[in-house]
């Protein structure tokens, strides 16, 4: 773009930020992070560490996720264990600084819905960090091709600002895209009409997009543009989608076809974080007096009680309190072995807003695994008798050659007692002398989640 040009590109590019008409697609490249004193990029760090994980030799360096996962294999691995290891790095390095390219979109206030291409929950933490004083209150959905998810509502009507999911978010299970087969799996689903997230698209195609740092090749940049749009791209009309991407801008084809077939997508020549960097500087100069968000009473402690959502296909813990110490160890063994558990430590106890969130954590669960003690006995009205009665009505939805209900005998429970639901006394009960987790235990389920993960990886 010539110099005119490029005063109008910001200036119009400001105009549609403070008429809360554009939304930021963010990818990959602006994930830029300083460890043991290199820069690299988040992607990148995480092929290197999931290489060691796997114990596959070192890469040519940097190594990309999907030639890695190839790699695994081709050593004749099986690609369910790419997942839920990358799980257990991302929660590793959880003390990882959030780059400073979605800091500062983070402080575009106006910008209410992000669209992330990516799995990772840094761009999460920086919209807490910024604009809630680091509370978890942003906003997040996830779409998958066997958990189809769309916005609730349309963007001017979120109370809170939101991030978008297109290719999933981390998980333990095959939920989101790390080989180009996941993508094309993602992108073959987005394009169906049954499988569609509706309102998001038609929000996308009312608003002008930015696409920073998503590193598609030539032909998914393409297909990704046309699938935001309700026509072809030559007749497409509103205003002007922007790709600050450095692939993009030294593909002279790519660069062509968007000039010949789509006038209004301009394309940013430079870097996604140059792009970034710019944009922030012009708008906080735009903006001087913009006040930083004050986080609202209590956000803090609810920042520092842990409390999370649970991924789709976790194994869900019920205990009485008193069998929390037990209960916590079970956790961590399970976690050790590339499981992933949730249970409530807190004891949290509000309402019907909390009883609908444990209901829905044991629909999406993929084992309930009730701990059964003494203390399960107990005459008074206890929760986890909630649980139980929900994950009954569960077990009658799932086929009988899969197991969902696994119970877990800590103490001299007699299998007889009739305070147990029947159906938890008719199956086989894991029995942990001392009331300490053992190989055998954590075999089981994790073998049980495992089978889990590839009903899911091959469900339709």
């Amino acid at each position: 773009m010539k110099p005119g040009e490029m005063v109008r590109f910001w200036e119009q590019l400001l105009q549609f930020i403070e008429e809360e008409r554009v939304v930021p697609i963010v990818g990959r490249d602006v994930l830029t992070l300083v460890v043991d004193g290199r820069q690299v990029l988040l992607y990148d760090l995480l092929a290197e560490r999931l290489a060691a994980k796997l114990g596959l030799p070192a890469e040519p360096s940097p190594a990309s996720l999907n030639t890695v996962a190839c790699s695994y294999l081709a050593e004749g691995g099986e690609l369910e264990d790419v997942y839920s290891v990358l799980k257990s790095i991302l929660s590793e390095s959880n003390g990882l600084p959030i780059p400073q390219p979605l800091l500062d979109l983070a402080g575009i206030r106006p910008l209410k819905l992000f669209v992330s291409t990516t799995f990772d929950p840094l761009l999460v933490r920086a919209i807490d960090a910024v604009r809630f004083g680091g509370a978890a209150k942003t906003e997040v959905f996830a779409y998958s091709p066997t958990a189809v998810q769309d916005l609730p509502v349309p963007i001017a009507q979120l109370e809170r600002p939101a991030v978008f999911h297109l290719f999933g978010k981390v998980s333990a299970v095959p939920d989101y895209a790390v080989t180009d087969e996941d993508v094309l799996e993602f992108v073959h689903s987005l394009q169906s009409e049954t499988r569609r997230p509706n309102l998001l698209f038609d929000e996308l195609n009312r608003r002008q997009l930015i696409l920073i740092g998503s590193n598609f090749s030539d032909w998914l940049s393409r297909f990704f543009l046309r699938m935001a749009k309700r026509e072809r791209l030559w007749q497409a009309r509103g205003g002007t989608d922007i790709v600050a991407d450095a692939r993009v801008s030294e593909d002279s084809g790519l660069v062509l076809f968007l000039q010949r077939f789509s006038s209004r997508t301009k394309v940013f020549p430079g870097t996604a974080v140059e792009f970034v960097h710019e944009l922030a500087a012009r708008w906080h100069e735009r903006h001087p007096r913009a006040e930083a968000a004050i986080a609202p009473p209590g956000s803090a402690a609810l920042a520092a009680s842990g409390a999370k959502e649970m991924e789709r296909g976790a194994i869900f813990l019920s205990y009485a309190s008193e069998d929390l110490a037990v209960v916590q160890a079970i956790k961590e063994e399970l976690e050790a072995a590339g499981v992933d558990v949730w249970f409530d430590k807190d004891a949290l106890r509000m309402g019907d807003a909390y009883e609908a969130k444990i209901r829905r954590n044991i629909d999406n669960c993929s084992l309930f695994v009730p701990i059964l003690s003494r203390h399960t006995l107990t005459p008074g009205r206890r929760f986890f008798r909630i649980e139980w009665d929900h994950a009954e009505r569960v077990a009658v939805q799932v086929p009988p050659s899969m197991p969902f209900i696994v119970p877990v005998a800590i103490d001299d429970i007699p299998p007889n007692e009739p305070a147990i639901p029947e159906r938890f006394r008719k199956l086989h009960w894991q029995r942990l002398p001392g009331g300490k987790s053992t190989p055998e235990l954590v075999g089981e389920l994790r073998q049980l989640f495992r089978d889990y993960q590839k009903s899911i990886a091959s469900a339709p």
